[in-house]
């Protein structure tokens, strides 16, 4: 019986460690920003606070900010550069009202983001894996880039390229597009990407898919095999 118990004991242990598994840093937090770590009490995130995997983050209003440095060992090792004594492999800022989830806690090492709500921007160190971003009516996979997203209840998920490649594929099925550095691309809900389109046809200095303008601009591409 005892010996039930402490192997009991270990694996609880285990579990508990996987859960809080570490993959980044607020390095900018403006107020209110609330964490919710699975299993764990909620709490308002403050700069310098340990980002843990499958922690999920509630940004209040619309002067809210967050900025996190990500761990190589969540986005891999490549081209980790040191920051404060860690690899750091990139960033993810997100800016107003949001809510995410920061990495998939009951798959350990699996690089992925969900954003259900709100505007964020994910940059990538050249020759890092990429990064699966999840949100209700698209998967991102984003490589080694430079990318926007505008998550909208109303709209759907709107993504906008800067550097790099995003290969966007809608969650109802078809092909995926691959977008390009300096194009944009709109998953409406229930529906497919549209066209790449140049980010010229965008109305500055906002991004918002509300000013959106044309969603034909350019043939799709599909993705390099």
């Amino acid at each position: 019986m005892r010996r039930v118990t402490v192997v009991l004991l270990a694996l609880g242990l285990l579990g508990t460690s996987a859960a809080a598994e570490e993959i980044g840093i607020a390095m900018l937090v403006r107020p209110e920003v609330r964490g919710f770590p699975p299993g764990k009490p909620a709490r308002d995130l403050v700069a310098r606070d340990p980002i843990e995997r499958g922690l999920r983050v509630l940004l209040t209003r619309r002067e809210a900010f967050l900025q996190v440095y990500l761990n190589r060992e969540f986005g891999g090792n490549q081209a980790a550069r040191n920051f404060d004594g860690r690899k750091i492999s990139g960033v993810l800022t997100l800016v107003g009202a949001g809510d995410a989830e920061l990495g998939d806690h009951e798959r350990s090492h699996a690089p992925k983001l969900r954003f259900n709500r709100g505007k964020f921007k994910l940059s990538l160190l050249p020759g890092e894996p990429p990064i699966d971003v999840d949100t209700p009516e698209a998967v991102s996979g984003v490589h080694g880039t430079d990318a926007g997203f505008l998550v909208d209840p109303e709209v759907g998920t709107f993504v906008r390229v800067y550097e790099g490649v995003v290969t966007v594929r809608a969650k109802v099925g078809g092909d995926p597009v691959e977008v390009e550095a300096g194009q944009w691309v709109l998953v409406p809900h229930g529906g497919r990407p549209t066209r790449p389109a140049p980010m010229k046809h965008l109305d500055e200095p906002d991004d918002s898919p509300f000013r959106l303008s044309d969603f034909t601009t350019q043939p799709a591409a599909r993705p390099h095999r």
